[in-house]
Parts: C-alpha cells; structure tokens; sequence
C-alpha cells in the first residue's frame, strides 16, 4: 500500500511541473523553455567548445557513412530480388475515394476536438505584450496605417481570446514622427503542466481507441455482408446454368 502511495505522489508531482515557453522579439529573437527551475535557451544557441564542436562532426561523419552503407546494401538486395521471378498476384480491390474520405471524417473531427481542447483548457498565455512605434515622414500616412493596424487588433484580438486564456495583454500602436524606423517588441509567454496534457493526450487516446475498434467492426460487418452477397450470385448462377 505504501509503495503504490509513492508512486501515485510522485506522479501527482510530475503532473505539477509546469512547462513554460518564453518568446521576445526586439531586433533579435530569443527563444526560451523553463521547466520548474530549470531554464533551456533555444534562440540564440550558445558556441559550441572545439571539443564539443569536433564530436558533433564526427558524429556526423559516422551517421553519413552508415548511411551511405545501408544504402548500397539495399540497392544490392534489390538487384537480387529482381532476378528471382516472384508469382503474380492478382491486383487487391482498390477502396473507393467516398469510403476513404467517409473514414477519415471522424479522425480529423478528433484531431480538431483535441487541437481545441488543448489550447482553450490545458494551454495558458501568462503575457502578450506588443508595443510598435510606427516611424513616417508622412503624419497623413503615419496616421491611416495606424488606424488599419488597430482594426486588425480589433478583428484579431477577440478571436485570441476565444481560442486561448489570456491572463495578461497589453498592446500599444503609435506614431513616431522623430524615428528614422518602425520600432517593434514583443513578448509571449506561454504555460502548460505535465499532468494535464498527459490525462487529455490518455483522453484522447481512448476515444481512438475506441474509433478505431467501431471502424474494425463496421469493416468486417461489410466484409461478411460482401462475401454472403457473392456466393449468393455464384449459386443463383450454377442454377441458372444447369437448368
């Protein structure tokens, strides 16, 4: 009983951990992943040292000529194969196009339900912020382009909303007569926790589970009704040709 206690804590404790992706533009992009404490930099990679940079190559060397090997391995089974004659099989009977798309329907509807699900429940944006200085000698111009840019806010920003949970948002557009460039920032920080992608990625994987039993059934069931349906002809057939 103790020992089952342990591990139900320690998984409870793993679904705790949360995992977080922080993204910032302002002339440069930095690309960072957090887990607990723990702080991964993605963009900008850091140099490599000359003894980590030369295993890498080496390491490269080695994959390209295991590669090159199975390959000509393979080219020459090929040729073998080719002069053992092989007995002709008749074509197999293609599945017509409506049938593939009518199976493939439910799948995409699933993939949907958990693309959905996940953003809107298991994924949460902790900080959006944009801030862009438009630059324009023009005020007329500079003004119209910041007009459209918010209409686009506007547009863009209930739709976020919808699809994501936003706890913090701050967008600023303004004109900068004095700037020779458009000045643009962002950041993106975004969260999820182990435990919960783990339960929706199990929930999900039983309910394919489950399709794809219902479609194993219903392929069998068509099977069967097709084969009763052929000796049914060849039998109306034999009768017809002995009378």
């Amino acid at each position: 009983m103790k020992v089952l206690l342990i591990i139900a804590a320690v998984f409870f404790l793993i679904g705790c951990i949360p995992v977080s992706v922080y993204f910032a533009y302002h002339e440069r992009i930095e690309l960072r992943l957090s887990i607990l404490f723990v702080k991964i930099g993605i963009i900008p990679k850091k140099p490599l040292s000359r003894k980590k940079r030369e295993k890498q190559e080496a390491k490269k060397a080695a994959k390209a000529a295991k590669k090159a090997e199975a390959k000509a391995k393979k080219k020459k089974d090929a040729a073998a194969q080719t002069l053992i004659a092989k007995p002709t099989e008749p074509p197999k009977p293609k599945q017509p196009l409506t049938d593939k798309i009518a199976a493939l329907i439910p799948w995409a509807k699933l993939g949907a339900n958990f693309v959905g699900e996940f953003f809107r429940r298991k994924l949460t944006v902790t900080r959006l912020r944009i801030r862009a200085a438009l630059a324009g000698g023009d005020p007329a111009k500079t003004a119209l382009t910041v007009g459209k840019a918010w209409e686009t806010i506007g547009v863009a920003v209930p739709i976020l909303e919808r699809g994501f949970r936003i706890k913090e948002r701050r967008i600023a557009v303004y004109p900068d007569f004095t700037a020779s460039k458009t000045d643009v920032e962002a950041e993106l920080a975004i969260r999820i926790r182990v435990g919960g992608v783990i339960l929706l990625g199990l929930k999900y994987a039983w309910r394919a589970l489950r399709l794809y039993l219902k479609q194993r059934k219903a392929k069998k069931q068509a099977a069967k009704v097709g084969a009763g349906s052929e000796v049914q002809d060849q039998g109306s057939e034999s009768a017809a040709s002995a009378s």
